[in-house]
């Protein structure tokens, strides 16, 4: 019998739901409570997988919208190539924290509380991001999603509910969040002739209706609310380092690392599904020009922000909100060359979109494994404090490894993943040259904020692991994490390695994935059989085949192992050449500026780190006292 995509769906969204009314009863034996979460999540991600692999592939038969009837309500779900991407993305992250959490609840802080709730809102939330992805309209389903996703979220974070910092964060949270959808809401029945359950190519035709103004509105309201979902600025500011800070760390992984991408997805089927043919090449491309700007300033602003954190969690919270910039830029710088009518613009605006996409599947896997290191951190010292931390690295070795992985991603360093999708996103603004305009000004500012994300995972991961501190620590007993919570970090830490140095394998994925997603304006684009040869086949006009590539493979998909190959053979001369000169190594006592012994006070914490330049740069926000 043929899989049916749709039948799938529902039953993984079933199991969630069972597991939302059967694990709660079994929270007084918290393992086996975190292990029975865990099964259920794990089949549910496998349908979901299933689903995913077989839309990509072409194999998954009927993909047109199906609409769903129940209790007098009509919802229309579509998986297309586009929803499929998101689908694998949240089977993914949920199933490795669903694991993570087994041994992370019985952290000693958390043992006071019972897992009953828990256990309830955790599949509801996952439930609501996989609806979010597969709805076809803004009203009815979109709005059962949201709101399932949006209160299991709210718990989730409010878990920890004794601090009372925790519960107004939430709460501020859950007000923001339904202020989004509220908007969200009303700019959708500002189309004509919608209704409930109206789905998004009909909405598209009614935008065809309407005067340029009314338009504008709508856009703006659309924005507005998946803007704030996504952590734009100034949006991102007033919830998201709040509640990803306040929330447990496997949560604070899905959050950041999934469930503010449901926002891009908002903004994505907005700016390349919802536009009528008639404002392709006028509106259109100042749709894509505004959320370029806002993009711009959200990388910056929000990178900036993180340097100046001292707790681990609000830096990577704020990093977070400036890697989102990184991704809005490509979108926007997609979405106005693509509507330019220059083919030279349509080339770049085809590597700015594949690079938003690149980074938006980059940032959920080494963010989340960057909490998740966080969290072991936090769970094994007590603390999630930088000034408390350092020396760690012989302590949680395997966990300093994986940290390590995670932060070279996130700051673009050649050869990893991160590397990849920055600049295929900076590269597209800054090839732009005349015909581009003030495209090239975001790209050098993107290029610059990518030097300061390097400054801020150098002080996130040298204050945790590299630097002493943790002699002095209220714990003396740390050590590493169990295996438990360390499988999803290697799991996750293979795949950002597999991601580095085979970025062609992806950019196929990501091209494949807009060529296979009808409706959307840039489908013909993607599509375009000299696109895919140009994409596969050349950069820089150098062509040349690869055996492991399976044909043609350009200079720019390669470049991450020429690049190891180049640092390998440099790594061999140096110790060829320290052989040659006959060097000799002495150990001696280290140093200590003329105390006689390094403790607590005398040692350099990570408040004072780039003083100079958090001073300078006070006027972005976000400041700390004392850092």
């Amino acid at each position: 019998m043929d899989f049916n995509i749709y039948n799938g769906l529902l039953t993984g969204l079933g199991l969630l739901v069972v597991s939302a009314v059967v694990t709660p009863l079994f929270a007084g034996n918290r393992k086996f409570a975190g292990s029975l979460n865990f099964l259920f999540s794990l089949v549910a991600a496998l349908i979901f997988a299933t689903i995913s692999v077989k839309v990509l592939a072409g194999s998954a038969g009927v993909t047109e919208s199906h609409t769903l009837h129940f209790s007098g309500l009509t919802v229309p779900l579509l998986i297309d190539g586009f929803s499929a991407l998101f689908l694998a993305l949240i089977a993914l992250t949920s199933s490795l924290t669903a694991f993570y959490c087994i041994g992370y609840m019985e952290m000693e802080h958390y043992r006071h509380y019972s897992l009953r709730g828990f256990f309830v809102a955790f599949p509801i939330f996952i439930a609501g991001m996989v609806g979010i992805v597969t709805v076809d309209d803004l009203t009815t389903g979109f709005t059962i999603a949201w709101q399932m996703m949006t209160l299991a979220s709210f718990f989730l974070i409010r878990f920890d509910h004794h601090d009372t910092a925790i519960t107004r964060s939430a709460n501020k949270y859950l007000v923001l969040m339904e202020l989004a959808w509220l908007v969200i809401f009303a700019a959708a029945m500002m189309i004509p002739h919608a209704g409930a359950g109206t789905p998004l190519h009909a909405l598209t035709e009614g935008l065809g209706q309407i005067s340029g103004s009314s338009r504008g509105l709508i856009y703006a309201l659309l924005l507005l609310g998946f803007g704030m979902k996504a952590g734009m600025f100034p949006l991102g500011q007033l919830w998201l380092p709040d509640a990803h800070s306040s929330a447990p760390s496997p949560i604070s992984a899905l959050m950041s690392g999934v469930m503010i991408k449901t926002g891009v997805y908002g903004i994505v089927r907005t700016l390349f599904w919802m536009v009528p043919a008639d404002m392709q090449l006028t509106d259109g491309r100042n749709l894509g020009l505004v959320l370029a700007c806002f993009g711009v300033v959200t990388l910056f602003i929000g990178t900036v922000q993180a340097l100046k954190q001292h707790d681990a969690k609000r830096l990577l919270a704020y990093s977070s909100i400036g890697q989102m910039g990184y991704i809005l830029l490509g979108i926007g710088v997609g979405q106005y060359f693509l509507l330019s009518g220059n083919l030279l613009l349509q080339g770049l605006a085809v590597l700015a979109l594949i690079g938003g996409i690149y980074h938006t599947f980059n940032h959920a896997l080494f963010k989340g494994l960057l909490f998740l290191c966080t969290g072991s951190v936090q769970y094994a010292t007590g603390t999630k404090d930088l000034d408390h931390l350092g020396g760690l690295m012989k302590l949680m070795p395997i966990s300093a490894i994986f940290a390590a992985i995670a932060s070279i991603s996130i700051a673009g360093i050649p050869a990893s993943s991160g590397f990849v999708s920055k600049w295929a996103i900076i590269s597209s603004s800054l090839l732009s040259a005349k015909s581009g305009g003030i495209f090239v000004l975001f790209g050098i500012i993107a290029l610059v904020t990518s030097a300061i994300t390097l400054a801020l995972t150098v002080k996130l991961y040298g204050m945790t692991f590299t630097s002493v501190g943790i002699e002095w620590s209220k714990n003396p007993n740390v050590h590493e994490v169990d295996g438990v919570m360390l499988f999803p970090k290697a799991i996750l830490a293979i795949i950002c390695l597999i991601q580095g140095f085979f970025p062609w394998l992806f950019v196929g994925l990501f091209s494949r994935v807009f060529a296979i997603s009808e409706g959307s304006i840039v489908q013909a684009t993607f599509a375009d059989p000299a696109t895919q040869a140009a994409l596969a086949q050349s950069w820089a006009g150098i062509t040349f085949s690869t055996p492991s590539a399976g044909g043609p493979a350009g200079v720019a998909f390669i470049m991450p192992l020429i690049l190891l190959a180049i640092l390998a053979v440099a790594y061999l001369f140096a110790a060829w050449l320290r052989r040659a000169g006959g060097a000799e190594q002495k150990t001696g006592a280290v140093w200590l500026c003329g105390y006689q012994t390094l403790n607590d006070s005398n040692r350099y914490l990570s408040s004072h780190i780039y003083a100079a330049f958090k001073k300078f740069m006070k006027w972005t926000g976000g400041n700390v006292h004392g850092a």
